[in-house]
């Protein structure tokens, strides 16, 4: 029969577990490090890049414009129609032919 080289022996008894009792978990803190590992992370496409950029831009365009109809809708309760008019102004409004 092949005898193993001694070398290659010498390897597998340092491969042996060195004591019977030790235990196959893993060290305190492993999880942590494996998780937090940094991941490559693909870039996104220009079009991927655009398209968030549009979302964002429409979110505070109907937040701006949802603002405005709540401010124009308080202002229009609070005013008089010619409460704050001069008078001739407001002679002018009431003779003028529509």
């Amino acid at each position: 029969m092949n005898e193993l080289d001694p070398d290659l022996k010498r390897l597998l008894r340092w491969a042996r577990p060195s004591s019977p009792t030790e235990s196959e978990e893993a060290p305190f803190g492993f999880s942590t490090r494996a998780v937090a590992a940094p991941r490559p992370c693909r870039r996104p496409t220009m079009l991927e890049d655009l398209q968030r950029t549009a979302w964002g831009l429409t979110c505070i365009a109907l937040v701006t414009i949802a603002c405005g109809c709540l401010l124009l809708v308080s202002k229009r309760s609070e005013l008089a129609p010619a409460a704050e008019l001069p008078s001739a102004v407001s002679y002018l409004a009431s003779h003028m032919p529509l």
